[in-house]
């Protein structure tokens, strides 16, 4: 969006007058105006009327009290801090880092000229002070005159007389942050104060408020720089659209209008940048005109860019923890299928009940999954996180060899390719399935991957509590599916009288007892409440991976799984060897699977007693 042009802009120049206006009231004609009084007891500093020129200086009468006022500098410049004292005070400045100071031990009725000679290095702002030295004393007529580099520059450009800036379109190839001094108001903020919204804080309570249209946002950039854009984060963005106007101006009295009346896109609270031709000013004022809802104007951050002596390092745009209107804080849409917020291309999904009455649980395949495919009572998108919610009812249908029932994705490597089989009947693999990196070469030529990892970050938000002792509280959130066993399942169990759950896995062996491992609490029908388990609606993360290490000589399929909680704490399981498990052989092939599947097949009070599962991310890789 482009605004109309200003072509040019007259400034008032003189170099005793640039050099001055660094500081502000720097005789003290108006009190302590512009400067901080630091005076403990009330006691130690006044106001004076004994002075070098004008009427006014500032007075130290005992130890403890001091004024200090932070002022802009051009970088890489040398300057000279001077001020008049009568009697023994001292002046100094904090500038990159460095606390220079100059002193006045004269005891005399005199006022002397003290200096401080300084260089600005790379820092734009320093502190000026007047402090005691001993015994009562006076300050006047402080000056910060330009010797070198670009202040010098600017000073002499000022001395000839009234300067045109001229914006010429294509000047400034350069497109960066620039720095934001100061910010000001008329004092009728409700507590959120003008420097909130140039902290670079993002957080919502880290803003500017004001309430009536009308009210002003007076914005410092200490020096005229090529502004060419500028950007906003408005407080509850995501939420309404805001109305502004803005008008700049180079020496804060002159004022031009840049955006005549604005409104914000209200779909984010990550900064929004509004562009227009190219503008040369130091100040910025936002006029706020009110929002969608209500008289507020409330900006969280302001940002100005373009180029010039005051740009700086880009601080953010404030998307990492952003709203959008429509998006989750989990960065998912909301209204939308699962599809729009996972790659389901290379899965299906089977589900608990039996419509087309062939007598097995209905599947949905890769190709209707991934085009949006969705049902309000097993598989939708929650509409407060946008999470992909897997919700299991016990006493349905259920897949051949199983008792219990599913709401759960089926990896699909052919991605919806019907040409390539689920299966060959000789069980070897096909380009649909992956084998362990341990199995026989021909079965890795047959294959369509080799070794795995599976990630999701998920929360179990239910599960049942009536039925069996052996199977209540019990789902299945995560597998690695082998032809007919399976050498990974991931369960969550929390039993009805714990507080929270557990988590473990169990591994599947040929001819072998299976192998528990648990990761969090305990597995068992009667375990205690961990005190360090997995709350209904935590939200974790796990990842399961499938390789191979060479011991002795021969490959070893090697199962590691992790866990990672909430607050960070890593959970890492014992490398598992499954070279004795027998799933390293030509007539065998994996496949993962991820969502709830119950462990209960119990059918009473089934609109109740169910489970149900939220993931916010899932991948499979090979």
């Amino acid at each position: 969006m482009k605004f109309s042009v200003i072509a040019s802009i007259v400034v008032a120049a003189g170099l005793p007058a640039l050099a001055q206006e660094e500081i502000t009231n720097p005789g003290f004609e108006y009190g302590w105006s512009g400067w901080t009084d630091v005076d403990p007891n009330k006691d130690a500093t006044a106001v004076s009327g004994h002075f070098n020129t004008g009427v006014k200086s500032a007075k130290i009468l005992r130890s403890g009290g001091h004024f200090e006022q932070e002022i802009p500098l051009y970088p890489e410049s040398d300057y000279v801090l001077r001020a008049f004292i009568k009697g023994p005070g001292l002046i100094g400045i904090i500038v990159d880092g460095e606390d220079l100071t100059a002193k006045s031990d004269s005891k005399t009725e005199e006022w002397l000229p003290v200096e401080i000679a300084f260089s600005s290095g790379r820092a734009m702002a320093a502190v000026i002070r007047g402090d005691w030295n001993g015994a009562e004393s006076r300050f006047d007529d402080f000056e910060l005159i330009a010797k070198s580099g670009p202040a010098l520059a600017a000073a002499e450009e000022a001395a000839k007389g009234p300067k045109i800036y001229a914006t010429i379109p294509g000047a400034c190839e350069r497109m960066s942050q620039l720095r934001i001094r100061t910010a000001e108001d008329d004092g009728s903020n409700d507590g959120h104060t003008p420097e909130m919204a140039i902290d670079a804080d993002f957080d919502p309570e880290s803003r500017w408020s004001s309430k009536f249209a009308g009210k002003e946002l007076t914005l410092d950039m200490g020096m005229p720089q090529t502004l060419k854009e500028i950007g906003f984060a408005f407080y509850k963005g995501n939420e309404r659209q805001n109305f502004f106007a803005v008008s700049t101006s180079i020496n804060g009295f002159d004022w031009v209008p840049l955006i005549q009346r604005a409104k914000s896109a209200g779909i984010t609270t990550a900064i929004e940048r509004f562009d227009f031709d190219d503008r040369v000013a130091r100040h910025i004022k936002v006029i706020g005109l009110g929002n969608q809802q209500n008289e507020w104007n409330s900006i969280v951050e302001v940002q100005a860019y373009g180029c010039g002596l005051g740009e700086i390092d880009s601080e953010g745009d404030g998307s990492a923890t952003a709203r959008v209107k429509g998006i989750s804080a989990y960065g998912l849409k909301l209204g939308e299928p699962p599809s729009e917020n996972f790659d389901l291309a290379k899965w299906k999904i089977t589900l608990p009940i039996d419509a087309d009455g062939d007598g097995k649980a209905d599947e949905i395949s890769e190709a209707l999954l991934a085009n949006g495919w969705s049902d309000e009572r097993f598989f939708y998108t929650d509409p407060a996180t946008g999470g992909m919610v897997f919700r299991v009812f016990g006493g349905n249908a259920t897949t051949p060899n199983s008792r219990y029932q599913r709401v759960e994705l089926r990896e699909m490597l052919r991605a919806g390719d019907g040409t390539i089989p689920t299966r060959n009947a000789d069980g070897t693999p096909t380009m649909n399935n992956w084998v362990f990196s341990s199995a026989p070469e021909y079965a890795q030529s047959l294959a369509g991957g080799v070794d795995g990892t599976l990630r999701a970050t998920l929360a179990v938000n239910q599960v049942t509590r009536l039925g069996m002792v052996n199977r209540v509280g019990r789902v299945i959130i995560g597998q690695i599916h082998a032809k007919d066993a399976e050498p990974f399942r991931l369960y969550y169990r929390k039993l009805p009288i714990n507080k929270y759950g557990s988590l473990y896995y169990v591994h599947e062996r040929a001819g072998q007892a299976d192998i528990v491992v648990p990761l969090v609490g305990e597995s068992g029908d009667y375990a205690e409440n961990p005190e360090n388990g997995i709350a209904l609606d935590e939200v974790f993360t796990y990842e399961v991976s499938v390789s191979s290490k060479e011991i002795d000589g021969s490959l070893h399929p090697i199962l590691d799984v992790r866990v990672v909680r909430d607050d960070g704490t890593v959970i890492d399981a014992p490398p598992l060897d499954m070279s004795d498990s027998g799933y390293s052989k030509v007539d065998e092939f994996m496949y993962f699977k991820a969502g709830a599947y119950s462990q209960n097949d119990s059918e009473a009070w089934r609109d109740r007693d169910f489970d149900q599962v939220t993931f916010f991310a899932v991948s499979a890789s090979h």
